[in-house]
C-alpha cells in the first residue's frame, strides 16, 4: 500500500491535472463561438471559397481539441478516482482571464479572445511538445508533457493494489467522447453543397467531403484498475496534445501515425491564417471582446451572461457528483445531464449570445464570460437553474426550447438513496 505521503502528492497534482484541463476548456470554446462556419459574404470575393473553407476547418479543429481536452480532464478524474480521491470541478475554472495554466512557469497568460493569429500562437504554447531532455517537473514547467511525466513517476511507486473505485468512473461506453461528431467534422470544401448531388445517392456528396479530425480509435475513456491503466491514460494525454515522441514533427499522437496531435493542429491553423487579410477574417470571425466580464457588461445584457455561467457551472456540479455515483445513477448525471447539457443546452445559449450587439463604439457582439456560478446550494442548484432562464427577456432572443431542455437535467441534489431524479 502506497504511504500517506505519496497518496497527499498524487491527490495534490491529479488534482492540479483537472485544473489545468479546465483552464483549456472554456479558452478553446470561446475561439470556436467566435467562428461563423458558414459565413454569409464570402461569396463575391475572389478568395470566398478558401475563405469559408478555412472557417469550417478552424471550427472543426478547435473543437476536435475542446472534446479530446473534456477526455483528458475525465482521464485524470478517473485516475484520481481510482486511488480513493474525490475530483473537484465546480468552480475549479480559472477565476479570472487572462490565465497562466496551473503551476505552469510564470510569465505566460492566455485568454478568451476570438481566432486570430496571435491566439493560435498562444494555442501553441499551451500544446507546446517538451524540448528534449526536460525534467518531469510537478511546478514551473515549460510543458504540459514534464508535468504529466512528474505524475507518472509517482504513479511508478504505487502497486496495483492501490487502485479501486472502478465503479465509480466514467467508463469508456454509451458514446463518452465520441472522437468525430457533428461539429468536429468539416468538409474539404465549403462550396461542396453547390455541387451536383447523385440522385441515385445522395449521401455521396457529402461523405466524400467530410474530413474527421479525429481517428475513430481516438478519446478512449478507460476505467483505472491498475497501475497499468492510470500510466496508459496519462500517455495518452501526453500524446494527443504534443505529439509522438520520435515523430520530429509532431505531427501525430501515437507510433501507428494515425491521429493529428493537437500542437500539429494549431500549428497547420497558424500557417493557414496567413493567407488572409484583416478584411478577410473579419467576415469569419465574429466581433468578440477580448477577456470579457459579467462585470463589464451592459446591465440588460446581464440575465443572459448569469444564464450561460450558471449553466457551464451547473455541467461541472454534474460530473463531480456522478464520480460519487455508480451504475445507472452516474450515467443519468453524466452522460444525460453532462451531455445533453453541453450540446442541446450551452451550446444553443452560446451560438445564440454573439448575434446580441454591444452598441459601443467597437461593435463588438454578445459573448461568454465562462466565470464560476456559485448556487447557493446543491438542493437548490436546479431551481436556481430554471429561474435563471425564467429571467432572460424574449429581447435577447433566447431559444424558446432552453427552459424545457433544463427542466429535463438531471438534479444534482442526489439522496442518500442514490436515485437520481429529474
Amino acid at each position: 500500500m502506497m504511504s500517506p505521503e505519496l497518496r497527499k502528492a498524487l491527490y495534490t497534482h491529479l488534482q492540479t491535472a483537472i485544473e489545468i484541463e479546465l483552464s483549456t476548456i472554456p479558452i478553446y470554446l470561446y475561439t470556436y463561438y467566435s467562428i461563423q462556419r458558414q459565413p454569409q459574404d464570402t461569396d463575391s470575393l475572389p478568395n470566398g471559397r478558401a475563405l469559408a473553407t478555412f472557417a469550417n476547418k478552424a471550427g472543426g479543429l478547435l473543437m476536435s481539441v475542446a472534446v479530446e481536452e473534456m477526455l483528458h480532464m475525465s482521464l485524470s478524474c478517473n485516475i484520481l478516482r481510482s486511488l480513493g480521491g474525490e475530483p473537484k470541478l465546480y468552480c475549479r475554472s480559472p477565476g479570472a482571464y487572462p490565465t497562466n495554466l496551473p503551476h505552469h512557469k510564470a510569465g505566460f497568460a492566455v485568454g478568451l479572445e476570438p481566432l486570430s493569429a496571435h491566439q493560435l500562437d498562444q494555442f501553441k504554447v499551451i500544446e507546446v511538445p517538451e524540448a528534449e531532455g526536460a525534467p518531469p517537473q510537478s511546478d514551473n514547467w515549460d510543458s504540459i508533457g514534464q508535468f504529466y511525466r512528474y505524475i507518472v513517476e509517482l504513479l511508478d511507486q504505487t502497486s496495483d493494489e492501490d487502485y479501486g473505485h472502478g465503479d465509480e468512473q466514467l467508463a469508456a461506453h454509451r458514446g463518452y467522447y465520441s472522437p468525430n461528431n457533428v461539429d468536429t467534422v468539416y468538409p474539404k470544401d465549403a462550396y461542396y453543397i453547390q455541387q451536383p448531388e447523385d440522385p441515385f445517392n445522395p449521401v455521396k456528396r457529402g461523405a466524400e467531403q467530410a474530413q474527421y479530425p479525429n481517428n475513430k480509435d481516438s478519446g478512449h475513456l478507460r476505467r483505472i484498475r491498475c497501475k497499468h491503466d492510470a500510466k496508459m491514460a496519462i500517455h495518452s494525454i501526453m500524446l494527443q496534445g504534443e505529439g509522438y515522441t520520435n515523430d520530429p514533427s509532431h505531427k501525430r499522437d501515437d507510433p501507428e501515425r494515425n491521429e493529428v496531435s493537437h500542437w500539429y493542429k494549431y500549428d497547420a491553423l497558424r500557417q493557414e491564417i496567413n493567407r488572409f487579410s484583416a478584411s478577410d477574417l473579419s467576415l469569419i470571425i465574429q466581433p468578440f471582446p477580448v477577456n470579457p466580464t459579467r462585470a463589464g457588461y451592459p446591465a440588460p445584457f446581464l440575465p443572459l451572461v448569469d444564464l450561460a455561467n450558471a449553466v457551464y457551472s451547473y455541467l461541472f456540479l454534474l460530473t463531480e457528483t456522478a464520480y460519487r455515483l455508480d451504475g445507472e445513477a452516474q450515467e443519468s448525471l453524466f452522460y444525460v445531464g453532462m451531455h445533453k447539457g453541453m450540446i442541446f443546452i450551452l451550446d444553443k445559449i452560446l451560438g445564440g449570445m454573439r448575434y446580441q450587439y454591444l452598441n459601443n463604439q467597437a461593435g463588438q457582439v454578445l459573448a461568454p464570460t465562462f466565470e464560476n456560478y456559485q448556487f447557493n446550494s446543491l438542493a437548490t442548484a436546479k431551481q436556481e437553474l430554471i429561474d435563471l432562464c425564467l429571467a432572460v427577456p424574449a429581447s435577447l432572443g433566447l431559444d424558446s426550447n432552453i427552459l424545457g431542455r433544463i427542466r429535463d437535467l438531471p438534479d444534482v441534489n442526489v439522496g442518500p438513496d442514490g436515485i437520481v431524479r429529474f
